[in-house]
């Protein structure tokens, strides 16, 4: 099993960021058929199979923690590549 577990400081409010959040969740349900389901204002669930993964919005990080089963981690490169890239090209 492998994980991907990335942080991104932001200067964002609470509402600009959970809007910032929801479209790298539909980006992430686009190309990777990966599902999210909010569970708190600050907590976002991401689910597919083989895929687990938390996002979590505090007032300065946003925290990506994935866990990734067997046959997904091929692809583990490609996707820290991507949530990488999207978050730092949205929250800085």
């Amino acid at each position: 099993m492998s994980n991907i577990s990335l942080r991104q400081r932001h200067n964002k409010n609470p509402d600009e960021l959970r809007d910032l959040i929801k479209q790298m969740a539909t980006k992430l349900e686009e190309r990777y058929q990966i599902s999210s389901r909010w569970l708190s204002n600050d907590e976002v669930e991401v689910v597919r199979s083989g895929i687990k993964g938390l996002i979590t919005l505090g007032e300065q990080e946003v925290k990506v923690d994935i866990k990734l089963g067997l046959m997904m981690g091929a692809f583990k490169s490609k996707i820290q590549s991507e949530i990488s890239r999207s978050m730092a090209e949205k929250l800085v």
